[in-house]
C-alpha cells in the first residue's frame, strides 16, 4: 500500500504525487476519455497553424502533449515529477519532455512558445497564494509576446455544485475509487483522498473563484481573458471545469 503526505513545507503535494498511482485512479475516474477531442477542440478555438510550438506545463503522462502533436503542433511537455515524465517517454512518446520546476531557469533553448497549457487542475499546489502567482510569472515568462495561454481547472463555483455544501467532508465511491473531499471555501484549500486497489493518494490544491484568476493572470501580463465550459468556448455553468484563455501583452 502506498499513502502519501506532504514532507515539504514549500508545495502542497509530494514531488511525484500524480505518478503512476494516480494516473491508475484519474483513468478509473475517466478524466482522460476526451483528450484526443479536447485537444481537436481547443486548436480550433484558437485558431492554432500546423507547427505551432506548445508547453504543456504540468504534462504528467504527456497524454495532451500527444494528442496536440497529433493535431500538428510542435508539443514539450514540462513537469516537475521525475516519475510523470519517465510515464510520458514510455506511454507517449514523440514530443519532448523535460523534468523541470517552471519558477527556476530552464535550460537554454527552452522556450518562449507560441502557447502554453495548463490542464486538468495543474494550478494551485504553491504552499501560499504568493507563490500560486509565482507560478503564473513563469507561465508568462514561457509565453512569446502575442502568445496565448490556456488553463483548464475546477474552480470554486465548481466544487460548491459538486459537493453542494459549504463545509465538511464528502465521501463517494466512483467506479471502485473512494474519494474522500475536504473543502474548506474560506481559503479555497480542497484535500482529496483517493483509494483504489490498496494505494492511497492525496491531492491537495488551491482553488479560486474564476473573478480572481482573471485578475490574476492580468497582473502577470495576460491581457484579453475569456472564461468558457469547455474547449469548444461554450459558456461556463456552475458544473464546468473553467477555461481560461488569454493573450501575452
Amino acid at each position: 500500500m502506498t499513502d502519501q503526505t506532504p514532507s515539504d513545507e514549500h508545495v502542497l503535494n509530494e514531488v511525484d504525487t500524480y505518478g503512476p498511482a494516480y494516473m491508475k485512479i484519474a483513468e478509473r475516474l475517466g478524466g482522460y476519455d476526451s483528450t484526443s477531442e479536447d485537444a481537436a477542440a481547443m486548436v480550433r478555438l484558437l485558431g492554432l497553424a500546423p507547427g505551432t510550438t506548445v508547453v504543456d506545463a504540468g504534462c504528467g503522462f504527456g497524454r495532451y502533449c500527444a494528442a496536440l502533436q497529433e493535431q500538428g503542433m510542435e508539443a514539450t511537455g514540462i513537469d516537475i515529477s521525475p516519475a510523470a515524465i519517465a510515464e510520458a517517454e514510455k506511454r507517449s512518446p514523440g514530443p519532448r519532455y523535460l523534468v523541470a520546476d517552471l519558477t527556476q531557469p530552464l535550460p537554454a533553448g527552452v522556450g518562449p512558445f507560441d502557447v502554453i497549457v495548463n490542464l486538468y487542475s495543474s494550478f494551485g499546489y504553491g504552499a501560499t497564494e504568493a507563490e500560486d502567482m509565482e507560478m503564473l510569472r513563469a507561465f508568462r515568462r514561457l509565453v512569446k509576446s502575442g502568445g496565448k495561454i490556456v488553463m483548464q481547472l475546477s474552480d470554486l463555483e465548481r466544487s460548491r455544485f459538486r459537493l453542494r455544501t459549504d463545509e465538511g467532508v464528502v465521501v463517494r465511491d466512483t467506479n471502485g475509487v473512494i474519494e474522500t473531499l475536504d473543502v474548506d471555501f474560506s481559503t479555497g484549500r480542497l484535500h482529496v483522498r483517493y483509494e483504489l486497489d490498496g494505494d492511497v493518494v492525496h491531492s491537495r490544491i488551491r482553488m479560486y473563484e474564476k473573478e480572481d484568476l482573471q485578475r490574476m493572470l492580468e497582473e502577470v501580463g495576460f491581457t484579453g481573458i475569456s472564461l468558457h465550459g469547455d474547449f469548444d468556448g461554450a459558456p461556463k455553468r456552475p458544473e464546468d471545469r473553467l477555461v481560461i484563455v488569454g493573450t501575452a501583452a
